[in-house]
């Protein structure tokens, strides 16, 4: 009876290890967007070039032992933050396919379910001007429960990147890189 009782126990963790949680699709957020248009109205335009991940960053964090955070949505980090950024930039009306391309390194990727916190590094540059690093610490809603929790964690991400990228595009530095 011990046994089955051990079998089953592991069986559920097994299984509640292969849960993934992910974001809902990106959306531009209004301050970012609001932010660039101010510098669309000087002449200045962007497009996005590469983004990259930081060697050590882990770019499929864990949430406690529920499983992965598919923090893309079904594609790499990398490629995720290139699409919100480039979402940004069309919103922002700053996007020109001849636009100074604008680098990011995504430098750090740090989900806390327990504490209810995403902390996102970003570096950006261009072959214009000097870079800059951004650091965000993004506060949400978390749960005792590990799903709950997980999914909560997921649901912030996208609003952690916006806040991240709001960092960037609103540092005066930016328009250096322009």
């Amino acid at each position: 009876m011990t046994s089955k009782i051990a079998l089953s126990a592991a069986v559920g963790l097994i299984l509640a290890g292969c849960d993934s949680y992910s974001p809902s699709q990106y959306q531009s957020s209004p301050s970012n967007v609001i932010a660039l248009q101010s510098i669309a109205a000087t002449g200045k335009t962007a497009s996005v070039g590469t983004v990259t991940v930081a060697e050590g960053v882990n770019a499929r964090p864990t949430c406690r032992l529920a499983g992965p955070i598919d923090v893309g949505g079904g594609v790499d980090i990398a490629t995720a933050v290139k699409q919100a950024l480039q979402a940004e930039f069309l919103a922002g009306d700053i996007y020109s396919a001849s636009g100074i391309p604008i680098n990011v390194e995504i430098t750090e990727l740090k989900p806390d379910s327990v504490v209810g916190q995403w902390t996102l590094g970003l570096k950006v540059d261009s072959a214009k001007g000097a870079g800059f690093n951004t650091r965000t610490i993004h506060k949400f809603t978390t749960s005792f429960s590990a799903a709950a929790a997980c999914n909560n964690t997921a649901d912030a991400f996208n609003r952690a990147l916006a806040s991240g990228l709001n960092k960037i595009v609103t540092d005066p530095r930016f328009r250096n890189l322009l």
